[in-house]
């Protein structure tokens, strides 16, 4: 039976060191004011809400018009890409994820690819970074829509236009690592994966009832089976 796997990105599948560095970077060069991300929880959220969120923190009030939002997301992918280049951000595969990702693109017929609530530039370059961009199809980003629960939709439509055929609701798997990622997927009546490899630890994330849990995707065969029988 086909199916497709929609992957996060932060914390589901790559972790960042210091990506407050170009977060916070691209914010002064938009927008002149001194925000930091680290004063707020991104997990689980989209780039432009964390954005608001900061500036709400703050207590700070902008309107920001779409032209704005043009110029944050090249300010934004620009500085990751001279951040990551000099050393002072670094982004890495978690455990098993190119693993993972290399059965499942060459050795299960499944589709891959992502949902993630960054910019779909931005994600290219952590993609790129930690050496997992070859192994992922174009899915769906905050470039897209700030609501991250209208994103899986996208990605399944991006897929099926690539293939050229058409997949069910019920055959797509979100794999993502916050409560988040679980409300997107069963708004799109999608099946759910949670890995602890974020904020969120698996015995929180159990909680939650996902349709499977793990602490992270370093048991390759384990995972394969278990997406196989969802």
């Amino acid at each position: 039976m086909a199916k497709l796997m929609l992957f996060d990105i932060d914390g589901t599948l790559t972790r960042t060191e210091n990506g407050y560095l170009p977060f916070n970077q691209a914010i002064f060069e938009t927008f002149g004011i001194a925000g930091d991300i680290r004063s707020v929880v991104p997990d689980g959220n989209t780039d432009p809400l964390i954005v608001k969120d900061i500036f709400a923190r703050a207590k700070i009030d902008i309107e920001i018009s779409s032209e704005v939002w043009e110029r944050f997301t090249a300010n934004l992918q620009s500085c990751y890409r001279r951040h990551v280049q000099q050393g002072s951000t670094a982004v890495r595969a978690l455990p098993g994820a190119a693993e993972l990702l290399g059965e499942i693109a060459h050795g299960t017929g499944y589709g891959v690819s992502v949902v993630t609530g960054n910019f779909e530039v931005t994600a290219q370059v952590k993609l790129e970074a930690a050496g997992l961009s070859a192994y992922l199809s174009r899915g769906a980003y905050a470039s897209d829509s700030a609501h991250r629960p209208d994103l899986p939709v996208i990605a399944k439509a991006r897929w099926e236009q690539f293939v050229g055929r058409t997949i069910g609701f019920e055959d797509c798997v979100i794999i993502g690592d916050t409560p988040n990622d679980l409300t997107a997927a069963r708004q799109n009546q999608m099946k759910c994966v949670l890995v602890g490899t974020g904020r969120y630890p698996v015995e929180e994330l159990v909680y939650w009832r996902p349709d499977a849990c793990w602490a992270d995707l370093s048991d390759t065969q384990c995972v394969l089976t278990a997406l196989g029988n969802l």
